[in-house]
């Protein structure tokens, strides 16, 4: 009697603990997102894509051409994030700082929360999930700054979503796809991956049905939202023009680190390798039902991950279902589950996931405290120094800048002031603008010329060996301010005439030492 009572108590201990050691793997998968996607430090273009929804919402209009340089004024500008920027502009215009990092996060936890219901609904030992999900927020890390490419994340997640329901759980949410691109294609330029995957899926379960022989009813169901998707895009206050200018900037080469190509055969992005690597061999594990569709999603998002880092945000998002669903058909192999299976077992690894839950939720918490839910801006990263140093002294005018200056620069000076460039790159600025820049604050003598093409009332550049040479030779440039990072100069004579006489009898204003590192 004594014994089948002890054994009952087990039993229900066992199965309380089993319960238990589910549930904190799951809340173990967001409270790693919480940890990982919370990064505080500001990206160079967030005054710009808040600055330009606020200008949109005012004018209730959009800014056809640019406005806010010199070098490309009235140049004809493709403002394909016109609807994030109008997101982020009531967001912080509404909620300040800490919307902008809450609702970062809620849009990771999205993207988390539909890739994890793929798993759900497949093979998916509670370990492999973790391990995998962890990994894959880990490599997803980097893109999760407060940027428009958040969308592309979440729609990216969302289309993989239904076409797993539609494909394996027989529910037609196609008809909501067309109405997300339309979002989509306003948000971000990343629209083109939904654009690309569509077509692969429907090509893909065509192969597939051909091979197997099978009912094929629904492709036509499938052809006919996909036609309607790929339609969608034309509902853009561009037209289709937005779709040959995508084609002929994407098809050139960029100058900006995100779109560089990853190298094979180093130690760099070593997080995204390790997933690499096990999302291909374990592609030879599950040699049974392999998903023709997602397979084929998976390698082309792992090719141009390769082609271009900005895009090993989009191949953690497409891999982390394979490749759970793959290591738990490989852990059910080694019945790693039933080896778990003991109350000392789960009752050490529910302590160890509780401590490593609240260390996650802990740690992010007590940064977002010290800092007051506020974004925070490097002063050895950006010129605020001696933006407000220009703009204490009423000093106005054409500034030429460095590239991750730009965006910043119009935030604080526009239109008092305007710049040479910023980060709407080729959506707003010709190539050869861009191409003159292209290391001018490195190089005095690309430097001189870009002066000579462009020229400006004032000359805002970085701290370094070529500044420094400009100051000691260039004469026709006075010398202002420095700081660290940046140093100042003043064209001499015309505009300027009043600053440079100030400066003489020592009246500019010089800005303190402590001045706010929040956004903005």
């Amino acid at each position: 009697m004594n014994g089948a009572i002890t054994t009952a108590k087990h039993e229900r201990g066992l199965y309380a603990s089993e319960k238990t050691f589910n549930l904190l793997i799951r809340i173990l998968v967001y409270s790693s997102a919480f940890y990982f996607f919370s990064f505080i430090t500001v990206d160079p273009d967030l005054w710009g894509h808040i600055k330009f929804g606020g200008d949109l919402w005012e004018a209730k209009a959009l800014n056809r051409f640019d406005i806010y340089s010199y070098t490309a004024f009235g140049s004809e500008w493709i403002n394909h994030e016109w609807l994030s920027e109008l997101v982020m502009y009531f967001v912080y215009h509404i909620f300040g700082s800490p919307g902008l990092l809450i609702g970062k996060i809620l849009l990771g936890f999205a993207v988390v929360y539909l890739l994890s219901r793929i798993n759900f609904h497949r093979a998916c030992d509670p370990l492999v999930y973790a391990f995998v999900f962890l990994l894959a927020v880990f490599v997803m890390s980097p893109g999760f700054m407060i940027r428009p490419q958040l969308f592309t994340f979440l729609f990216v997640s969302y289309f993989f979503y239904v076409f797993h329901m539609y494909l394996e759980r027989g529910k037609n949410l196609m008809w909501s796809l067309p109405l997300v691109m339309v979002l989509w294609v306003n948000c971000h330029g990343g629209f083109v991956v939904g654009l690309g995957m569509f077509p692969l899926v429907v090509v893909c379960v065509i192969i597939f049905r051909r091979k197997k022989n099978k009912d094929k009813r629904y492709v036509r169901s499938l052809l006919f939202w996909m036609v309607l998707t790929e339609i969608s895009v034309l509902i853009n206050p561009y037209g289709y023009h937005l779709l040959t200018f995508l084609y002929k900037t994407l098809s050139t080469p960029r100058d900006i680190w995100e779109w560089n190509p990853i190298g094979i055969f180093d130690l760099s992005h070593l997080r995204f390798k390790i997933l690499a690597i096990l999302v291909l061999v374990s592609l030879f594990w599950n040699k049974k039902g392999k998903r023709l569709w997602e397979l084929g999603i998976v390698i082309i998002a792992l090719v141009y991950a390769f082609r271009s880092q900005r895009h090993t945000v989009i191949f953690a998002i497409v891999a982390a279902p394979c490749l759970t669903e793959n290591l738990s058909l490989a852990a059910k192999k080694i019945a790693l589950n039933e080896r778990l299976k003991s109350l000392p077992g789960f009752v050490i690894l529910n302590v160890f996931l509780f401590v490593l839950i609240g260390y996650q939720i802990l740690f992010t918490a007590d940064k977002y405290i010290k800092t007051q839910f506020n974004i925070m801006v490097d002063p050895m990263k950006y010129p605020i120094y001696a933006v407000r140093f220009l703009k204490d002294n009423g000093i106005k005018g054409n500034i030429l800048l460095p590239f991750e200056w730009g965006e910043y620069a119009i935030w604080k000076l526009y239109p008092d002031s305007k710049v040479s460039i910023d980060g709407r790159f080729k959506t707003a600025y010709p190539e050869e603008v861009l191409d003159n820049h292209l290391g001018a604050f490195h190089d005095t003598v690309k430097l001189r010329q870009l002066l000579t093409k462009y020229p400006p009332n004032i000359l805002l550049a970085r701290q370094n060996p070529s500044s420094l040479k400009f100051k000691s030779t260039q004469r026709d440039w006075i010398y202002v301010y420095s700081d660290p990072i940046s140093i100042v100069f003043i064209k001499d004579g015309g505009s300027q005439r009043d600053v440079l006489e100030k400066f003489q009898r020592k009246e500019l204003i010089y800005p303190d030492k402590d001045l706010s590192v929040y956004f903005p």
